[in-house]
Parts: C-alpha cells; structure tokens; sequence
C-alpha cells in the first residue's frame, strides 16, 4: 500500500512539474537576431592586441518581467566557432547579461570562460570583458586570459518587446 501511494504521488509531482514547465516555457519570447562589431580595448591574450576586431552574431529572449537570455556566437575563419549563452536583467536602459563560453579550435587548444556583458537597449552598443582559460591539449597545459572591449551594433537594432501579453492570451485560447 506505501509503495503504490509513493507510485502515485510520484507520478503526480512528474506530471506537475511538466505542467509547470511547459507554462512557463510559454512565457519566453524570441525577440530576435543582430550582430555586433567588437573592439579589443585590453588583452593578455598571445597574437590578439588592442584595436582588433571581430564580429559577434546574437539573439535576445525575454523570459519574462526584467529577465533576458542571449545565445550567440563569434567564427573566425577556419577555426571552430566560440559559442556565448548566458542570462541576463534589464535595469535601467542596461542589459546585464552574464555568458558562459567555449571554443573548440582546430588546432590543440580548448577554451571556456565567463562573459560579462552591457548593452544600451536604446543603441545597442555595449561594453564587454572575458576572463577565461584555455587548455592546450598537445602540452596538457593551462593558460588564462582576459579581454575587454566595447560593442557597436552593425545588424538591426532588436525590438525590445515590453509585454507578453500576447503570449498570455494564446495560453487563455
């Protein structure tokens, strides 16, 4: 008799919490795609210097109130691309977004780090710095970096969306 009751709560709080998920899955909106053009202002980085440039390709969710996530990559030519995820808030006219990152080169190194990003919601330029490590596969050794920079929109500009609204009613019908 315990073990069916435990059966059935189980299968109770599984399907609750898929209930709940799926309701809030609902919530987060796509709000679309740009690119940016970064600027090394700082680096400890080998063969990287202040001035040089490289192209960040994003898209920015709200989940919801002042909450953000962005997903985003940086390709370089041949080598593998750098992938950025993180979440982030909006105060003020700043989204704050915290990135976690990794690049798979194509060569021995290996890298991931922490990302701290601002971008103006009302230009969407911004300011960046990286502090990562990256492991050389072929020495089996470490190295940390960092970087920091600013960003200047070179795609279109995302609509912030301010509501969910829409979202909300689709789930009343």
């Amino acid at each position: 008799m315990k073990t069916r009751f435990l059966v059935l709560a189980l299968t109770a709080l599984l399907v609750l919490g898929m209930s709940i998920t799926s309701a809030l899955g609902i919530n987060v909106t796509y709000l679309g795609k740009t690119t940016w053009t970064a600027t090394i202002g700082y680096t400890t980085v080998t063969g990287v210097k202040a001035g040089d440039t490289f192209s960040i390709t994003g898209g920015i969710s709200k989940v919801g109130d002042e909450f953000y996530l962005f997903q985003g990559y940086v390709t370089s030519g041949t080598d593998g691309p750098f992938v950025i995820s993180g979440s982030g808030f909006l105060m003020g006219n700043t989204l704050i977004f915290t990135c976690s990152e990794s690049q798979e080169h194509t060569g021995v190194n290996r890298d991931g780090g922490v990302m701290h990003v601002t971008i103006n919601k009302n230009d969407f330029s911004g300011t960046f710095y990286d502090i990562g490590h990256d492991f050389d596969t072929g020495q089996a050794t470490f190295n940390s970096r960092y970087t920091s920079g600013t960003l200047a929109l070179s795609g279109s500009p995302i609509p912030m969306s301010t509501s969910l609204i829409p979202q909300r009613l689709l789930l009343l019908n």
